[in-house]
């Protein structure tokens, strides 16, 4: 199994990453800081430097570098532009050339939210069309990523799990407040493609060992609504499904925002031969991984 190198190790993906593949592989973790307890070699690196970041894919002497690390905030990309293109293209596309000059593999993150949502179902040939300054920069951050390494995977993701915060997806946000007894909003206008972290990574794993390259769409083989998501998550934990109750997000979002974000999954199936989970199964990994404990794991990759 090949080393890998995964930035962001304390955020919701970079920790799963870390957690999932450290099974059977050996990971180097890079952030800001080190986690509370860090389960394996760890290299401090404040990507917006281009001297911190300098030379890290050599230091990590990495098979596959997982670059996760990113300013993912879409408020915080509105409000700081300058440190969203530092952080999620300029330091991208240094990585990314790092890893071509050594030979590594470079796996990107980026997101549907290259998509301005008002069609839905895109696919990897559709023009990006984004509608915030983080879609924005993704897309910016795409483009440099395979200039500077032609051989790199561009995964456009759209995903949720247990993280070291405990409150940085959306399967955790109904989780908490479903288990509290509060009712929540489901946007029933709002279609996502969102799948399980645990299969994310598993399917971008597999596209590394098919020496795959260029851009894919790894997400659910199922579109959901966000009400029907909430549903899911109460009957799969054993609460309410009432709680979840039907609105839309024009009459909750004071910022409009495209609303058919689904993503065709074409080119991951002829690529790998595997079709990515459906729903219900990604949710029932997502319990499985709550019985086990995982939430109080995770934790351990936390700042």
């Amino acid at each position: 199994m090949p080393r890998w190198l995964v930035t962001g190790a304390t955020g919701l993906l970079g920790s799963n990453v870390a957690l999932r593949l450290g099974e059977e592989s050996e990971i180097v973790l890079t952030a800001r800081s080190a986690p509370r307890s860090a389960p394996a070699t760890f290299l401090a690196a404040d990507l917006a430097s281009a001297n911190s970041r300098s030379g890290l894919v050599d230091r990590a002497a990495a098979d596959v570098i997982f670059h996760s690390a990113a300013i993912s905030s879409i408020e915080a990309c509105e409000s700081n532009p300058a440190l969203a293109q530092l952080v999620n293209v300029d330091a991208s596309a240094d990585l990314a050339r790092q890893a071509y000059a050594v030979g590594s593999k470079f796996v990107f993150i980026s997101t549907d939210a290259v998509f301005d949502g008002s069609i839905g179902n895109y696919s990897e040939t559709d023009p990006a069309s984004p509608s915030t300054e983080y879609g924005r920069s993704k897309v910016r951050a795409e483009n440099a990523v395979l200039e500077a390494n032609p051989d790199a995977i561009i995964a456009r993701v759209n995903f949720y799990g247990w993280s070291p915060t405990g409150r940085r997806s959306l399967a955790e946000f109904f989780h908490r407040e479903l288990a509290a007894g509060h009712t929540v909003n489901g946007f029933t206008d709002t279609v996502v493609s969102t799948m399980y972290v645990g299969d994310l990574v598993e399917s971008i794993a597999l596209l590394v060992a098919h020496r795959a390259s260029g851009i894919f769409n790894v997400v659910s083989s199922e579109p959901i609504s966000k009400y029907d998501f909430g549903r899911n998550i109460a009957k799969a934990f054993g609460f309410d499904p009432l709680l979840v109750r039907e609105a839309t997000s024009a009459d909750h979002l004071a910022d409009r925002r495209g609303s058919q974000m689904s993503l065709s999954v074409d080119k991951f199936w002829s690529t790998t031969g595997s079709r990515p989970v459906g729903q219900l199964d990604g949710i029932a990994r997502l319990r499985a991984a709550f019985d086990s404990g995982v939430p109080e794991i995770i934790k351990q990759y936390a700042n």
